[in-house]
């Protein structure tokens, strides 16, 4: 069956980053995309639907940007020329499909609502410099902790600059899966794999009480065993596991500098609980400087 990545469109050229972050994924996958566009509806507008007018806007909005993904995949799927000898014929891939879709209402709710179509929701979020020059936008994060898929968050002004996948793991059931995706985008990418466990190896409130040793311990063991099941799973990639001593959020952002991942889980909540990301996933998004991946362990009805 065939992956649909869905993306989060707005229209500005400056925020393509996530469109182009989606299509080569889609091209590297023979994924299907989806481009999605919300019309806002206002909180004082009583009308059922958009008008024509704001219709064919979102229309007109869409097909620009299905022009840039296809020019985008294009790229993407072009041949470097040999420096010396005959230039090799051109790589052949089959056609992307690109399919778009307008909704009306309220951006994060409705977001939410199709994400039930997708395998993956991509999605933009403010660049660093956007945001020492203003509050950081939290659609990213609403849509994140309710969306019925996985969601990936790319900065504004992202070039696909890093090597290498980094995923973080603390032995729960969210870690797991996302060990496996996190394994699988370094062997499609032919990275390697940094596994990270963050934190302390000593509650500072629990000191004198609780050894330091038991925590330690427990810590190298939910690397070795993600270690291990990243190995079965992906034979040929380099695969390392690191404890780092940081606030969990902080020590994450930072031990994905310069990589061109950075994966964490979360938990397939429902009801009320839907709407809490945790504080881990969400201090990171608030600080995003790399294309961060929330795996959801379940999709809903599964």
């Amino acid at each position: 069956m065939t992956e649909t990545i869905m993306v989060g469109v707005d229209g500005h050229a400056e925020h393509r980053a996530p469109l182009e972050w989606a299509v080569r994924r889609a091209v590297r996958d023979g994924s299907r995309l989806e481009l999605v566009f919300v019309l806002e509806h206002s909180w004082g507008d009583d009308a059922d639907g958009p008008g024509d007018l704001l219709v064919l806007a979102a229309k007109s909005l869409l097909a620009t940007e299905r022009e840039a993904a296809l020019r985008i995949a294009e790229a993407a799927s072009t041949r470097v020329p040999a420096l010396t000898g005959p230039e090799p014929a051109p790589l052949r891939r089959p056609g992307l499909e690109v399919g778009t879709r307008y909704l009306y209402g309220h951006v994060g709710a409705e977001l939410t609502s199709a994400s039930r179509d997708a395998d993956l929701l991509v999605l933009g979020a403010r660049s660093r410099s956007e945001r020492d020059h203003g509050f950081a936008g939290s659609l990213h994060l609403r849509v994140a902790s309710t969306a019925a898929c996985s969601v990936a968050v790319v900065p504004h002004g992202w070039t696909g600059s890093g090597t290498g996948v980094v995923v973080g793991v603390d032995g729960k059931r969210p870690s797991e899966a996302a060990v496996v995706f996190a394994a699988g985008e370094a062997a499609a990418a032919g990275d390697p794999l940094r596994i990270v466990c963050v934190g302390y190896t000593a509650n500072p409130l629990l000191a004198g009480f609780v050894p330091e040793v038991t925590l330690d311990d427990r810590r190298r063991r939910v690397l070795d065993e993600a270690g291990r099941r990243a190995r079965e799973l992906r034979p040929d990639v380099d695969v390392r596991a690191d404890a780092i001593e940081a606030p969990p959020a902080r020590g994450l952002v930072e031990a994905a500098d310069g990589h061109r991942m950075l994966v964490v889980g979360t938990r397939d909540r429902h009801g009320a609980k839907r709407v809490m990301l945790g504080s881990v996933g969400h201090d990171v998004l608030l600080n995003v400087r790399v294309p961060v991946v929330i795996v959801r362990a379940h999709r809903e009805g599964e």
